[in-house]
């Protein structure tokens, strides 16, 4: 029997999910650029490692992004935190939302 809280694959739709790693420096500023392109989505405090050096890090995660749009923001906030690169990671995935 299935519970509540279980999504059969079929019923999920395909979808990338970005991930895009940077030093937590200008974070109100990123918050808001980012806020500015999608309506939604997650940031995540964390620490990285960057030559051997550990710096503190957030994670923004999108979910259905073009890659165009994402590469876009990426870039703008690897310019705002003055870095070399930013990772973004995009992954496939079957997403559904649950409304209630």
């Amino acid at each position: 029997m299935a519970s509540d809280n279980y999504y059969p694959i079929k019923n999920m739709t395909p979808s990338n999910v970005y991930r895009i790693y940077t030093e937590k420096k200008n974070k109100r500023a990123i918050l808001d650029l980012v806020g500015q392109e999608f309506e939604s989505f997650t940031v995540q405090a964390t620490s990285g490692y960057y030559r051997g050096h550990s710096e503190k890090s957030i994670v923004i995660e999108i979910v259905g992004a073009s890659a165009r749009a994402i590469k876009r923001i990426a870039e703008q906030i690897r310019k705002m935190n003055g870095q070399k690169s930013v990772l973004v990671l995009k992954l496939n995935a079957r997403s559904q939302v649950k409304r209630g």
